[in-house]
């Protein structure tokens, strides 16, 4: 393990993240390649150490959201295929080319910037999946342009067309309809594309979400981020089989113990004034972490096995919770005790749906928003 250079760290249970890759492969069958996506940070996980695991767990390939993500992992030593699924401008096309990423594209500009990068380097074709918006309107071309766009694209004989893709936008509600629509919209594309001679030889369309409940949507590859992390789709509407397991555990430390009396106020703007003596303890995490200080906070933490309420403003590095009932229940609370923020502490659990809906979002946010100050450890098991 490494040394902790901060009593305020993450756990990430390699066992775990090896665990999830098998499910999603009994999944999709032996022969389909499965892409970890592990992008902002591996959702908070770790990105280099989590896809060093989930390769050696038998993913075949890597998608991130954007080039110096994918630089990262590089430079780390990753030699399985990236692809960028997110925008990358003409401006960082030689750096997808040198570092041999796969490119997103759905302009000309860019395949152009790449094979001029390729030409310049003397490296192999540039490797592109062309995006096709079927209904989330977000990056991509139509279903109607993408004929015309991958004629266009024979033009450029140092641009490789690796592979073709969509993004559900309601993969992992309870209605499936417009999932569905999208997926026909996407389906009889790949046929029109066939027809013609212009299909990709890589379709691929299926999120977390949809390897789960939309089998017919695995196509030739499946692109896999949350359900790796042993998280949930959607909490209410697309849950995970119980056989995967939570990878990431956020772990703190109390830094001091104080007694307060009635009437004295804690923390910025004195927001909370106390109604009788208190104890109070401080630990030592803030928003500058991730953990947010508006308009929402994690409401309490686990400390002995119990909820220890925030109390007042969340700090940038520190914040104050209750102690009271912990310590009226003859549980002395002292610096050093270890206090959980996501994961389990003995019967106890603060899941990362939990904390989610206390924030009014999703899971995905809340651990992809842990910033990078706070340490990642690979550890066997939890």
């Amino acid at each position: 393990m490494k040394t902790l250079l901060r009593p305020n760290w993450i756990e990430v249970d390699q066992q775990a993240l090896s665990n999830n890759v098998q499910q999603v492969r009994q999944l999709i069958g032996p022969h389909r390649p499965l892409m970890a996506v592990v992008k902002a940070n591996a959702y908070g996980h770790g990105a280099v150490d989590t896809a060093t695991v989930l390769l050696a767990a038998g993913a075949q390939c890597l998608a991130v959201a954007t080039p110096v993500e994918g630089i990262e992992l590089r430079q780390a030593g990753i030699q399985a295929p990236i692809l960028v699924l997110g925008y990358t401008p003409t401006w960082l096309a030689q750096e997808a080319v040198r570092y041999q990423l796969t490119t997103t594209v759905y302009d000309v500009e860019i395949v152009h910037a790449l094979h001029q990068a390729a030409v310049a380097t003397g490296q192999a074709a540039a490797r592109v999946h062309v995006k096709v918006d079927t209904g989330l309107n977000r990056l991509g071309l139509t279903p109607s342009e993408t004929p015309g766009y991958l004629d266009t694209l024979q033009r450029f004989d140092q641009v490789q067309v690796e592979g073709i893709f969509t993004h559900f936008a309601t993969s992992d509600g309870a209605d499936k309809s417009f999932a569905h629509e999208q997926f026909g919209r996407f389906t009889t594309l790949l046929a029109t594309l066939t027809a013609r001679g212009l299909r990709p030889p890589v379709a691929h369309a299926a999120n977390s979400a949809a390897l789960l409940t939309m089998p017919e949507t695995h196509l030739d590859l499946v692109r896999t981020g949350i359900a790796l992390y042993g998280l949930h789709p959607d909490a209410d509407d697309t849950r995970l089989p119980d056989n995967f397991r939570p990878a990431l555990r956020w772990k703190t430390q109390v830094a001091q113990v104080r007694q307060i009396a009635a009437g004295e106020s804690v923390s910025y703007g004195r927001e909370f004034i106390a109604p009788q003596p208190m104890t109070i303890a401080i630990i030592p995490v803030g928003y500058a972490d991730g953990f947010p200080r508006r308009p929402f906070h994690w409401g309490s933490v686990l400390l002995h096995g119990r909820p220890a309420p925030i109390l007042g403003r969340v700090c940038m590095d520190q914040t104050i919770v209750d102690v009271t009932a912990i310590v009226a229940e003859d549980r002395a609370v002292q610096q050093g005790d270890e206090v959980i923020l996501i994961g389990r502490q003995g019967a106890a659990e603060l899941s990362a749906d939990e904390v989610a809906t206390r924030l009014g979002t999703n899971n995905y946010d809340v651990v992809s928003r842990i910033l990078a100050r706070v340490p990642r450890l690979m550890v066997e098991t939890f």
